[in-house]
């Protein structure tokens, strides 16, 4: 009788538990007090997760592509984002936080609050059997110079020395929104997103760092420019963990 007491309780306990990571999982969003809601084509999230690094793609009703990274601290997810929405207006660049929650049925929900237009805004997603049908590079290029596909390598930095394996950045584009991944001999790995418009470079980022063991998370305004060997070179203002910075990459050969 024992053992069958321990079997339901180790079933409820299942059943309630959240997930140590949201790799792979999609959300669809169901509730929204920012727009009406789709029921047909609902907003989709697809989540990655590597530790607590947090980052992903979304598309749907209002939003023609959309990238995201973050953080996730025990059950908040701490999101930076970037899209284009589906009426061609301005790509919106912001922040949310959600709290990841399993209701009664078993089924993982994401309660989210953010700001749109100076308000805050809250919406509900929830999680959905993943997808194949992820169309988010079939989007015109917004013109950032040759950065589709470049790769870019730290030259300087006020925030670490930089080594001889200096951090790699290797960036896509597609609608204006740019992301990348990076790696080098002080970050293990890196995934950042962000807006280009008028020759800057507006950007969101999480990496892991290899000395302290930390994931931290940042923002930074970059500026795109040509040196005279005719490769780019990224010149970039950042706030790292509220701590003010500055760096340099230039375009690899």
């Amino acid at each position: 009788m024992l053992w069958v007491i321990l079997d339901s309780v180790t079933a409820e306990l299942t059943s309630t538990a959240l997930p140590a990571s949201i790799d792979g999982l999609e959300f669809v969003m169901i509730s929204s007090t920012a727009s009406a809601v789709d029921t047909e084509a609902p907003t989709r999230f697809r989540y990655q997760q590597d530790g607590q690094m947090i980052w992903g793609v979304y598309i749907g009703d209002t939003v023609s592509v959309g990238r995201f990274v973050g953080r996730r601290d025990g059950d908040t997810v701490t999101i930076c984002f970037a899209h284009r929405p589906l009426d061609g207006s301005e790509i919106v660049l912001g922040t949310a936080s959600s709290e990841l929650q399993r209701a009664e049925d078993g089924t993982l929900r994401l309660f989210e609050t953010f700001e749109k237009n100076g308000a805050t805004q809250t919406s509900v997603c929830i999680q959905v059997p993943a997808s194949t049908d992820w169309n988010l590079l079939d989007i015109a290029s917004e013109g950032i110079p040759a950065i589709d596909g470049a790769a870019f390598v730290l030259e300087t930095t006020t925030a670490s020395v930089v080594g001889e394996n200096p951090t790699r950045f290797e960036f896509r584009e597609a609608g204006g929104i740019a992301w990348g991944t990076y790696s080098g001999d002080t970050v293990t790995t890196g995934h950042c997103v962000g807006r280009y418009r008028d020759g800057v470079l507006d950007e969101f980022f999480v990496h892991h760092v290899v000395a302290s063991d930390a994931t931290l998370l940042g923002d930074s305004s970059t500026r795109v420019q040509t040196r005279t060997d005719g490769r780019l070179e990224l010149v970039e203002d950042f706030v790292l963990d509220g701590v003010v910075g500055y760096s340099v990459c230039v375009q690899a050969s």
